[in-house]
């Protein structure tokens, strides 16, 4: 029964760690555009890892829906220093950074 018990809580405790994650609020203060991995890194005044292997970078992948609209929106922001939040969810396979999936201007 123990055995059992220990089983399901580590169950548990696994998927809340590969749960989305946003950040605070704050400002982008660097875009880096790298066409050669399809998609675009960022990084934030509060980054998260989301639980991937790097965080020094946020990764808006090419292949998302509504990229562009969402590169907008990140630029934008960027330009004109409006606060954003942005909600990480998933790993980039190829190199380990957070990739975005979704942003709120604030």
């Amino acid at each position: 029964m123990k055995r059992i018990i220990a089983t399901v809580l580590m169950a548990f405790s696994s998927f809340s760690s590969m749960a989305g994650e946003w950040n605070q609020a704050g400002k982008v203060t660097k875009v880096y555009p790298k066409p050669t991995r399809n998609g675009i890194y960022f990084t934030h005044e509060h980054m998260v890892s989301g639980g991937c292997t790097r965080g020094t970078n946020l990764f808006l992948s090419a292949d998302e829906n509504l990229f562009k609209e969402t590169y907008s929106l990140l630029l934008s922001a960027y330009a004109t220093g409006q606060p954003i939040k942005i909600y990480v969810d998933g790993c980039q396979p190829t190199h380990g950074y957070p990739l975005i999936k979704e942003v709120i201007a604030q």
